[in-house]
C-alpha cells in the first residue's frame, strides 16, 4: 500500500511540475507552437496528474485504515492540511490550462513559476513532516 503511495505522489508532483514549467513557456510561443504547449499539457493532466492524485489519496486513505492511531499525531495532520492545499493548486493550474485554450494570450511566466514554487515547496514541507514527525 505504501509503494503505491508513493508512486502516486511521484506521479502527481511531478506531472504538476511538469506541466507548471511547460505553462512558464506558453507566453514565449507564438501560433500553433503556443497551442500544442497547451494541449500537451492538458493531456498530461488527464493520463498523470489526476491519476496520480486519485492513487495518492486513495492509497494515503488505505495507509490511515491500515494504521488509525496515525491520526493522533500533529504532523499527519499538517501533511493532510498540505495535500488539501496541493490539490486547490491542481484544480487551480487544471483551470488555468483551460482557459488558456481560449485565451492563450493571457499565460504569464511569472505566475506558472509562481505555482511551480509553490508545489516544490509544498513537496518539502510533506517531506520534512513524515520523515521528521516534529509534533
Amino acid at each position: 500500500v505504501l509503494v503505491f503511495h508513493l508512486f502516486g505522489v511521484i506521479l502527481w508532483i511531478g506531472s504538476l511540475l511538469v506541466i507548471s514549467s511547460m505553462m512558464a513557456l506558453v507566453p514565449d510561443e507564438v501560433g500553433a507552437a503556443r497551442e500544442r504547449v497547451i494541449v500537451i499539457a492538458r493531456r498530461l493532466f488527464h493520463v498523470s496528474s489526476n491519476i496520480g492524485a486519485i492513487v495518492t489519496v486513495v492509497f494515503g486513505v488505505f495507509l490511515v485504515l491500515l494504521d488509525p492511531s496515525v491520526m493522533r499525531h500533529g504532523w499527519m495532520h499538517a501533511k493532510i492540511a498540505l495535500v488539501l492545499v496541493l490539490l486547490f493548486f491542481h484544480v487551480k493550474l487544471y483551470r488555468r490550462v483551460i482557459a488558456l485554450e481560449n485565451d492563450p494570450g493571457s499565460a504569464t511566466r511569472r505566475e506558472f513559476s509562481m505555482i511551480h514554487g509553490i508545489v516544490s515547496l509544498i513537496l518539502l514541507l510533506i517531506l520534512v513532516l513524515v520523515l521528521v514527525k516534529p509534533f
